[in-house]
C-alpha cells in the first residue's frame, strides 16, 4: 500500500478518532494494538506494533529453511548521516566557522568519529576563542586544562 493510499482511506475517519491496528493469527489469535510507531527502515515508512507474546510458544533456536538451505551472509553497512550527530552544547561564538572549528576541536580531542567540518585545519595547535558570554565553554576548558598538564 503506498502513503497516499493510507491518506486517503483515513480521511474517512474522524481526526480525532484512536487508532487501532488488528493481527489475526493462525489458531483464530486475534491482537488488537493501540500503541503504534512509524519507523522508517529506508524503503519508506514502516507502521509498527509491538506483538503480546503471552498467547504464544516460542521456541528459539534454527528455524527450518537453516536445515534445508545455508543462510545468507550479508555485509554489515553502516548508516552514513549527512548532518553532525553531536549533541553537546559548545557555547555560542561570534560566527559559525568559529563554532565549527570549535565543535571539530572537541571531535578531535575526544577521538569521536564525526565528520570535521574543516578536516585541513590544525585543532592540535589551536586555542579555541571564549563563548559571547566571556567564558570558557566547561568541556573546551576541561580539554584545555588537560592539554596545558601534558605540556
Amino acid at each position: 500500500m503506498q502513503v497516499k493510499q493510507l491518506i486517503e482511506l483515513l480521511k474517512r475517519f474522524d481526526p480525532a478518532a484512536n487508532v487501532r491496528l488488528s493481527l489475526s493469527l493462525p489458531g483464530r489469535v486475534i491482537s488488537t494494538h493501540e500503541n503504534l510507531w512509524v519507523g522508517d527502515y529506508g524503503g519508506g515508512p514502516q507502521i509498527n506494533a509491538a506483538l503480546d507474546y503471552r498467547q504464544f510458544c516460542i521456541y528459539v533456536g534454527c528455524g527450518i529453511e537453516q536445515f534445508v538451505t545455508s543462510v545468507p551472509v550479508r555485509e554489515f553497512a553502516p548508516v552514513v548521516h549527512d548532518h553532525p550527530v553531536l549533541a553537546i552544547d559548545l557555547g555560542e561564538y561570534d560566527d559559525e566557522a568559529t563554532a565549527a572549528r570549535v565543535r571539530d576541536f572537541y571531535i578531535v580531542h575526544e577521538g569521536l568519529a564525526e565528520p570535521l567540518s574543516d578536516p585541513q585545519f590544525d585543532y592540535e595547535n589551536w586555542i579555541p576563542p571564549r563563548t559571547r558570554s566571556g567564558e570558557y565553554n566547561e568541556h573546551i576548558a576541561r580539554i584545555l586544562r588537560e592539554k596545558l598538564l601534558k605540556e
